[in-house]
């Protein structure tokens, strides 16, 4: 537009009112472009935020579950007391709670023992000992879960790492003629000799598990702690509780071990009476990596490294480093996971109502039948429960949970300007009235983060399958 006018033969220009009116306008109009692009991306960053918290919730649940599906996962060994096949008073139970922290040097037959037997175990402290003498201190209020199973491949396959020197492995044998191997030909309080059909080899047995199948002392499980090829010896790392004798069998459960791994396949053929070592024919059983994770969280330096500290899900893994082998330092996984409550789902009674009891042969209601046991769980869990270090878990009720729930309660990593979190958070079942129990309860931090609560609850398929029985 021409700005020059023709008044009466003159040419003016345009008014000191009318620039003023037109600079008014255009900066009116700058002003709401400008305001609708700050509020555009003001938006845009709050919606990233809120999509960042609900992938950090989604992903650690998915996370945790992932694991959890593989618990109690022990490549076709079944644990005595959970075999409803096994006729015996079992004599694998758990006799107390595995700390997750000890190093592989320290590791007895009974605790390998107790390490099977309870693949899932939670708190709310970390547990203590050497191997965790490097973890990040917990943060207050949130809980602790281990998570234990063999992997689902074997070293060097498919997805899977190779075979690492001084990382524990277990090796289940289904080979009928080690499962019935021989007969015992001396004995001492913390020893057997094994028959002439055993290995010559030093140390060709040790870290297998060893059980009296028949005779003297029967049912009786001992970890080889050493074996002395030349005369046969296999020394245990703790007495017998009855000195088994000639009239003893033993057979080999299963190894649990860094080194030794001599099971067989069930393609193997034995000879003797019984049926028993040595071996015409058979194919080594695959030997599975033991995974052990511990998960918990952790305040750590916020990745802009700001001087902030933001909530972190941390994981810590069983492996070898330095010749050691022990819980390693635990790893970043996900940043802005500020709380984890676990509930334990026991199986504390069966199909009858009556209470589980390992002291005892398997029972049946109707033996013909065997549908209904009267002293075994039925795979469902009864009740669940939280432990923590006030009123924590016992041993018989960790090596019955057959189901697992989780509450996270995921934050932004960033604060949300203009935004107040006053809300009060529930991290467990609430009240029969609505309430939330005081142990379960997040008060308002009153910040400016958002937050989200997740949760999901699973079966533990691996540990609940092996209890349930045909419904009549």
């Amino acid at each position: 537009m021409n700005a020059i006018k023709t008044i009466r033969g003159r040419q003016v220009g345009m008014t000191l009112v009318e620039l003023m009116v037109a600079m008014t306008i255009s900066l009116l109009v700058l002003l709401a472009m400008v305001n609708v692009y700050v509020n555009l991306a003001r938006a845009n960053d709050e919606m990233t935020k809120s999509n960042s918290l609900i992938d950090t919730g989604r992903s650690a649940v998915q996370l945790l579950q992932n694991d959890l599906v593989h618990a109690g996962y022990w490549a076709g060994f079944v644990p005595q007391f959970d075999d409803l096949t096994f006729e015996h008073v079992p004599a694998d139970v758990p006799t107390a709670v595995p700390n997750a922290c000890l190093a592989y040097a320290s590791w007895t037959g009974q605790y390998k023992i107790n390490l099977i037997g309870v693949p899932v175990q939670s708190s709310d402290a970390l547990p203590s000992g050497a191997g965790c003498v490097s973890f990040p201190a917990k943060r207050a209020g949130t809980d602790v879960i281990v998570v234990r199973h063999l992997e689902t491949c074997v070293p060097g396959g498919l997805n899977c790492d190779a075979d690492t020197a001084g990382r524990p492995y277990m090796q289940t044998g289904m080979c009928a003629a080690e499962k019935n191997a021989g007969v015992v030909t001396g004995a001492t309080s913390n020893s057997i000799v094994l028959d002439s059909h055993a290995s010559t080899v030093d140390g060709a047995y040790a870290g297998v598990t060893l059980r009296i199948v028949s005779g003297t002392g029967m049912g009786q499980l001992r970890n080889i702690s050493t074996y002395v090829g030349s005369s046969r010896t296999a020394v245990f790392d703790s007495p017998w509780a009855v000195i088994p004798d000639s009239t003893s069998v033993y057979g080999f459960e299963y190894a649990l071990s860094t080194s030794a791994f001599p099971l067989h396949r069930r393609d193997c053929v034995g000879t003797g009476t019984p049926a028993s070592l040595p071996l015409t024919a058979g194919t080594l059983a695959d030997k599975r990596r033991l995974i052990s994770n511990i998960y918990y969280i952790a305040d750590l330096p916020h990745p802009d490294d700001d001087g902030r500290t933001v909530p972190t899900l941390m994981r810590s893994q069983l492996d070898v480093s330095g010749g050691v082998t022990a819980q390693r330092t635990p790893v970043r996984l996900l940043d802005g996971v500020e709380a984890l409550r676990v509930e334990l789902g026991i199986d504390h009674t069966g199909k009858t109502g009556a209470d589980v009891d390992y002291g005892q042969a398997v029972h049946w209601e109707d033996v013909s039948t065997k549908m209904r046991s009267t002293n075994r769980g039925d795979g469902a869990p009864d009740f669940f429960r939280r432990c923590t270090t006030a009123d924590p878990c016992t041993a018989d009720e960790l090596m019955n949970v057959v189901a697992v729930k989780l509450y996270v309660l995921a934050r932004s990593r960033d604060p949300s300007q203009g935004y107040t979190d006053s809300k009060i958070y529930c991290l467990g079942e609430p009240e029969i009235d609505g309430s939330c129990p005081a142990a379960n309860t997040i008060a308002a931090a009153n910040d400016h983060f958002k937050r989200h609560v997740f949760t999901t609850s699973m079966r533990l398929n691996n540990i609940s399958g092996r209890r349930e029985t045909p419904e009549p």
